[in-house]
């Protein structure tokens, strides 16, 4: 059989801890996207809120209803500048996971990754990547169509309890619907940067790979869901500390940003390169996936 999933998982940590320089799209994408949210909020200040004076007023209930007020005046431009920001933060960190995708599929295919490889691969699928992870969006948005027959329903005059309980199954069963296209399309991004596909295309590739090999994606998920529920309930722990907590904050930070994320990328990209036969680095050596199969 084809490398089993506990052998993706340890060679993946074993390319990750000879290359480091896997997390810095992971660092940069966080530096960039702060930047971008604190010019934001900067130009959101100055714009709407740079005329007001605080010495008009003389109590904080006076000040804060003067805030709302002018804030309610200007709906739309907030509106605008929460959905600018929102696709320029999506941009950078398409250009940036597009970048840590060719890094960790050099690193998979060479033993080596290179900051070089991040910048020719976000130059070259930021935008289809960018696109794609819309398309995504309005397909996770399209599941809200099972909240509708409980929310056209709702009378706050007159509460019912059937609409409650419709409400609460409709919500339901779209995190169920949010479960099973987050599972099925878990791969589109690593199909999209790895073979070039288009935005639609590597939509269809990833559906693709994952009805041909379900069960891989589905144990990988998990385990990465795995992961991530293990570190919640450390974070959990090392939080109810007192000494520990301001510490375990930057800490934890530290560690989903520089280890947690580059690790997963690996394996989910050691996975598709695996699977659909393409070369990979096992071992100190060479090898292609035909070469690792068990007989």
């Amino acid at each position: 059989m084809a490398e089993e999933i506990g052998k993706i998982i340890s060679n993946g940590i074993d390319t990750y801890t000879k290359n480091f320089n896997l997390c810095v799209p992971f660092i940069l994408n966080i530096i960039l996207s702060g930047l971008v949210v604190l010019i934001i909020i900067a130009i959101g200040f100055l714009s709407i809120l740079g005329s007001f004076s605080f010495n008009e007023y003389n109590s904080p209930e006076a000040i804060s209803f003067a805030i709302l007020s002018i804030l309610g005046q200007h709906m739309y431009e907030i509106a605008a500048l929460v959905i600018i920001g929102f696709l320029l933060l999506l941009l950078i960190a398409s250009f940036f996971t597009s970048g840590a995708i060719g890094m960790a599929r050099q690193a998979t295919e060479t033993g080596k990754s290179h900051i070089s490889t991040m910048m020719e691969s976000g130059k070259k699928n930021a935008l289809n990547l960018f696109l794609a992870e819309i398309l995504f969006l309005l397909l996770a948005l399209a599941g809200i169509v099972f909240i509708v027959p409980g929310a056209v329903n709702v009378d706050f005059n007159q509460p019912s309890t059937g609409v409650g309980l419709m409400l609460i199954g409709g919500f339901v069963l779209w995190m169920v619907y949010l479960l099973i296209i987050s599972v099925s399309l878990a791969v589109f991004r690593y199909a999209l940067v790895i073979d070039s596909h288009g935005p639609v295309g590597g939509i269809l590739a990833g559906v693709d790979f994952f009805m041909k090999h379900m069960s891989d994606v589905i144990l990988l998920f998990f385990v990465t869901i795995g992961v991530a529920i293990v570190f919640a309930i450390i974070d959990h722990v090392m939080n109810l500390i007192p000494v520990m907590n301001i510490i375990w904050f930057f800490l934890s930070f530290v560690i989903s940003l520089c280890i947690i994320y580059p690790i997963m990328t690996v394996w989910w990209v050691r996975l598709y390169m695996t699977r659909i036969g393409k070369q990979v680095y096992a071992n100190d050596l060479l090898a292609h996936p035909n070469d690792l199969q068990e007989h």
